[in-house]
């Protein structure tokens, strides 16, 4: 796969500053409001504008509890942009979420990608409807990227947990989900070896083992300091429900570095 000609959209957000941060010249970045994916005309003028050969969409409403209380936002985005994209006859890679997968707290074996999904929200249903657009588009060799807890420099879990231990002293943090955090350079370096591969369809790249906010609190914590302070999710009020257990693993042969190597190279880097 040669990388020229590569349209991201949603560049501004962590996935996307990422990626055209390692692909450099080979690609171009969008974002509101010169490329809004809702829009089939707007997706048509970016793509006359770039004529790439690849599209990866790092689109999305990030805000869970938002897409709860307003659906047709988050299906206007996650579903029927989609659809727009994919809908330009272009390669298409578009990122999907572990809230597919609802999992019993009492489960310990990570979903993989031949897993029957079970949407935990509507955040979730949403993602999994444009998983569908995306997959049955074209000539099938469109590619899903299903992750989770994704972070960066300054932004996302792990940086919301290491502020608070070391400038507030304290920090509350959930210990009835578990799931696996992605730090977003890992996750862009493991998109393009996807699409270097050859191959399509759905891919689980997380950053694993699996661990809770809580667990991962309290390691940071013997390190740096502060008290940590575990709730649940019912004790944080919020609209959208969390799966208790939706820890991704693959059986696709691509991996992203460990949990904890990760973490040591972002703390290495950032602090």
């Amino acid at each position: 796969m040669g990388r020229a000609g590569i349209l991201v959209a949603g560049a501004s957000g962590q996935l996307g500053r990422a990626l055209t941060r390692i692909l450099e010249a080979d690609s171009t970045g969008f974002d509101l409001p010169d490329l809004d994916i809702t829009d089939p005309v707007s997706v048509n003028r970016a793509v006359e504008r770039v004529d790439p050969q690849w599209i990866i969409n790092c689109a999305a409403v990030a805000d869970v509890d938002l897409c709860e209380r307003n659906a047709g936002l988050a299906m206007a985005v996650h579903r029927d942009g989609v659809r727009n994209l994919a809908a330009t006859g272009r390669r298409l890679v578009t990122i999907s979420t572990d809230h597919v997968f609802s999992g019993e707290p009492s489960r310990t074996r990570p979903f993989l990608e031949d897993d029957p999904p079970d949407p935990a929200n509507v955040y979730a249903q949403s993602k999994l409807l444009g998983e569908g657009e995306a997959l049955s588009a074209g000539s099938g060799d469109n590619i899903v990227i299903r992750t989770s807890w994704m972070y960066s420099k300054e932004r996302g879990l792990v940086p919301f947990i290491y502020d608070s231990l070391r400038n507030s002293g304290a920090v509350k943090a959930v210990c009835d989900q578990r799931a696996c955090i992605t730090y977003a350079p890992d996750l862009a370096r493991g998109i393009l070896r996807v699409m270097e591969s050859g191959l399509s369809g759905i891919f689980h790249l997380t950053g694993r083992p699996g661990t809770t906010p809580a667990l991962l609190a309290r390691e940071m914590s013997r390190r740096i300091g502060g008290r940590v302070e575990e709730v649940t999710w019912i004790e944080l009020g919020l609209d959208a429900p969390r799966p208790p257990f939706s820890e991704l693993a693959t059986s696709r042969g691509i991996e992203l570095p460990s949990m904890q190597n990760a973490l040591e190279r972002w703390e290495k880097r950032c602090h």
